[in-house]
């Protein structure tokens, strides 16, 4: 993979003329909610953003939602902080220490006694039950890689960023939390070198796994680094945008698939409510599972959004109906 495009959009970045406080406190608030919500989703929470920004902002418990979700999202806040403090001090070398820090975080009042330890177990990947390295093997290969992270010079900062990860991911050397861990260390290396963090979207969940298992254990990794590259680009392009707008927007998201259940969650409406407002014409359907599950896509969320809005200012449905068509 060449990376000239992300050189330029950093480049561009860099030109760009500094942004007021605010605006700046803005976008790392954006980002670390985004690290928080998105990374949550790729291992496994069922948070929604919403829901995350009032765990990390607000401070508000969540109802139908364990308290490791809660932890997990506020442990992936302080991990953020961590890796934004120790990214400018480049005088101290990145090394297999700052993982075990990292990995102390992600598992804070989790796992606190296994937090920075090796793995004294087996581990299967979490996609296709493939073994991991036996846990005689991790110390000394995590002494290798803190010796590569150490002496790894010539590679493009997000190559280098994407290799650290995937080289993690190979080794996976604690009990729990090590795509979390191999992730920060990942954004801490791209900050290092004056890069924003990379932002996965929600929809490359299975995508982010099939890929990393097709490198590890298939020696493919062209679709991994494309992923990796595109994940850097979304990030940089929402750093350009609040530099040309001095405002800070909503990251981006590409388009998934929910069931009827997550689209309640997610807009915060009854599942009746939508059953009605889908029969009475206002809202569409994406089609259906093999298991004739009816499924709608998240492009939905705005136009239930507006749909309140009206029923608020006491708009009949066929008044709403009619004005939505004309919208």
């Amino acid at each position: 993979m060449t990376y000239e495009n992300l050189t330029a959009k950093k480049s561009e970045l860099e030109k760009a003329a500094e942004l007021p406080a605010q605006v700046r406190d803005d976008l790392r608030k954006e980002i670390e909610l985004e690290i928080a919500y998105v990374g949550g989703y790729l291992d496994g929470s069922t948070l929604t953003r919403k829901e995350t920004a009032g765990i990390l902002y607000e401070d508000k418990a969540v109802e139908r939602h364990s308290l490791t979700e809660h932890i997990r999202a506020l442990n992936s806040a302080k991990v953020f902080e961590m890796i934004s403090e120790l990214a400018p001090k480049v005088n101290h070398q990145i090394d297999d220490g700052d993982v075990k820090n990292i990995h102390r975080i992600v598992v804070r009042n989790l796992d606190d006694k296994n937090g920075g330890i090796y793995r004294g177990f087996a581990l299967n990947f979490p996609v296709g039950a493939h073994e991991m390295p036996d846990s005689v093997r991790v110390q000394r290969m995590m002494s290798d890689f803190g010796m590569w992270l150490f002496t790894a010079r010539t590679l493009h900062p997000v190559a280098l960023g994407a290799e650290a990860h995937l080289r993690l991911m190979t080794i996976m050397p604690f009990g729990t939390g090590n795509a979390e861990t191999a992730r920060f260390l990942m954004n801490l290396i791209l900050m290092r070198h004056g890069y924003p963090p990379a932002l996965f979207s929600r929809r490359e969940k299975k995508e982010y796994w099939e890929t990393l298992e097709k490198a590890i254990f298939k020696n493919d990794r062209e679709d991994y680094d494309k992923l990796v590259g595109r994940a850097v680009a979304r990030s940089l392009d929402q750093h350009i945008r609040a530099t040309r707008n001095h405002a800070v927007q909503e990251t981006e998201h590409d388009p998934y698939f929910m069931r009827i259940g997550q689209l309640a969650k997610e807009s915060g409406e009854r599942v009746s409510t939508l059953r009605y407002w889908t029969g009475m014409g206002l809202l569409e359907t994406a089609g259906k599972t093999s298991a004739d599950y009816t499924l709608y896509s998240s492009d939905i969320l705005p136009k239930i959004k507006r749909l309140k809005e009206l029923k608020a200012q006491r708009f009949t449905l066929d008044e709403i109906r009619a004005k939505m068509r004309e919208e």
